[in-house]
């Protein structure tokens, strides 16, 4: 007996039923891995086969892995309330396995699944061996656990885990899913016309959820919310597949808009575009359909290993004005003619993504490089320093290129270090600066911010300190917290001021517009105006001079030459 599959009729209408579980031997076997990956054991594992074929089996190794993890504490009690491996020695080679097999059997009560079954039908003997050996200690892992409980005062499983892990997983269970509509390929109205047919239910933003239901998002025209247990069929949607529909997260959605917004009020949709980090490509593919297609967006640091599927990706997308550059952001030079039409940079470093509420859907869309990240949870601040440094770079860098006017600052991490510190930092490092057109820290759009910050709270609060948080900075930037309707992120954004006028004037006089006699354009002509010394004259051995003033000086000797010869 196989695993269920989704079944849909030919008319490509969903049937309204949960694909069943247990997970079968593959799943174990590539969870098992993952948790050793994320636990620091091994390298990153290559993927499993039927990733690509089979979406929602994908989905359930994550959850199998990232579950183990964060009950990993627990687990290893159980085994040792029980003497596990003193009655099986031999599972100790093979302990990840145990953890997550014992972890699925928590979930189903402890009581036996049905027969895990691999690909083609036949049991997998290792597994099928832990498998036998835990069922034969149902009883007792059962009551292992029921002290546990007692012990730590749970009447709920989840205050097992961390606070923090505790909340990201209850802001989890609810959050909707964002689609964004791929202009170039579809329009709004193609793709709401094919959701009709499909048997989706329009409703309107703040209305509960009925199964298999969205709604247009009140802020960003072409994004539509749709409800929860609507992640698996989207995954397999035809329009999915084809790029009209990107399974894309709101906040990255949220950081283009923001660029885009700044850049039409300063340039137009003609200008060059910089996505500092490309991750996935949704951002920069994103910011290709809101640009013109004279528009070219440079894309930096994709992994050699993701160029190909990157390039797969914007060609599927029909994003073809997107060019990847296949070197780190920090390592380009800011006065590289290729930069020369570039008016706004989308400024996105590594963060430590503590905001992400669906780290599941985080997993999928960005690659399981950030399991090791985001598996700790949103406290976790090992790697924060490295993180800062990174972002602190990568902002002064971008803040550094001549011809750029915008740059908006963009993290998904709930850390003040990252976001309204790091800022403080920079801004007052540019009011010590010297440039004559420089950058300044502007307010984020009064109508993303009021559509975005609500009164309710969040329940990440309590883990944040914004104690040495500096109110004059803060209050210009965007911080919205995680809650079940969106994870949380950080924007602050930067516009290039004027010149003063007494600098224009300056540099109108050194380029001689203004009627002067210098005639210089840089400083390296200056220099070698200066090592000219000026010509003699040939008769009176005084300094040249122009013949205005040599004409002046005539007419005064004329008038001190009558005065003397009346005086004499």
């Amino acid at each position: 007996e196989t695993d269920p599959q989704p079944t849909f009729e030919e008319n490509n209408t969903i049937q309204h039923t949960k694909r069943l579980l247990p997970y079968n031997h593959r799943v174990m076997l590539a969870a098992s891995v993952y948790l050793e990956y994320i636990q620091g054991q091994r390298g990153l594992p290559p993927q499993p086969a039927y990733f690509t074929s089979d979406p929602f089996l994908m989905r359930q190794t994550f959850k199998l892995a990232l579950g183990a993890f964060h009950y990993i504490q627990v687990i290893e009690d159980l085994l040792i309330d029980t003497y596990f491996y003193s009655s099986y020695v031999q599972f100790r080679q093979c302990q990840s396995l145990v953890t997550v097999m014992l972890y699925n059997l928590k979930l189903l009560g402890f009581k036996a699944p049905r027969p895990y079954m691999c690909e083609f039908g036949e049991t997998v003997r290792e597994i099928q061996d832990v498998h036998d050996a835990l069922l034969r200690f149902k009883t007792k892992f059962h009551a292992a656990f029921a002290r546990c409980r007692i012990k730590c005062n749970a009447y709920q499983e989840d205050l097992l885990m961390s606070k923090d892990l505790m909340i990201r997983q209850r802001c989890s269970l609810r959050t909707p899913r964002y689609i964004r509509v791929n202009t170039l390929r579809r329009n709004k109205e193609q793709v709401i016309m094919t959701l009709d047919n499909r048997g989706y239910t329009k409703v309107a933003p703040g209305e509960p959820w009925t199964p298999f239901s969205y709604y247009c998002d009140p802020l960003i025209d072409h994004v539509l919310v749709f409800s929860p247990d609507s992640k698996d069929d989207l995954t397999n949607f035809a329009l999915v597949h084809d790029g009209s529909l990107q399974l894309q997260d709101r906040s990255t959605v949220l950081s283009g808009y923001v660029l885009q917004k700044l850049i039409t009020t300063t340039g137009s949709a003609n200008d060059d575009l910089i996505v500092t980090d490309i991750g996935n490509g949704n951002t920069a593919c994103y910011l290709a359909a809101l640009q013109n297609k004279e528009s070219s967006i440079l894309a930096f640091g994709p992994e050699p290993s993701a160029t190909e599927k990157l390039l797969a990706k914007s060609e599927v997308l029909n994003a073809s004005n997107v060019h990847i550059v296949n070197e780190p952001f920090l390592q380009s030079s800011s006065k590289d003619k290729i930069f020369k039409g570039v008016r706004g940079i989308l400024c996105n470093p590594p963060s430590t993504l503590s905001g992400v509420v669906d780290i599941i859907e985080l997993v999928v869309e960005e690659g399981e490089k950030f399991l090791p990240t985001i598996a700790k949870g949103p406290c976790e601040t090992t790697n924060l320093p490295r993180y800062v440094t990174t972002q602190y770079l990568t902002l002064k860098h971008a803040l550094s290129f001549p011809k750029v006017n915008t740059v908006v600052y963009f993290t998904r991490s709930i850390h003040p270090q990252e976001n309204e510190l790091l800022i403080k930092k920079v801004v007052d490092e540019l009011c010590d600066s010297f440039d004559d057109c420089p950058f300044r820290l502007v307010p984020v759009d009064p109508g993303v911010r009021d559509s975005l910050i609500s009164g309710n709270q969040s329940y990440y609060e309590p883990l944040v300190n914004m104690k040495n948080v500096h109110a004059e900075t803060a209050v210009k930037c965007l911080r919205v917290m995680p809650t079940e309707d969106i994870s949380g992120f950080f924007i602050a954004t930067f516009q290039r001021m004027a010149a003063k006028p007494s600098t224009i004037l300056e540099r109108a006089m050194e380029k001689g517009t203004l009627g002067g006699d210098s005639g210089r354009h840089d400083g390296k002509k200056h220099k070698k105006n200066k090592k000219n010394k000026p010509k003699k004259s040939a008769n009176a051995g005084e300094t040249a001079m122009d013949p205005t003033t040599s004409s002046m000086i005539k007419v005064r000797e004329k008038k001190s030459r009558k005065s003397a010869k009346k005086k004499g």
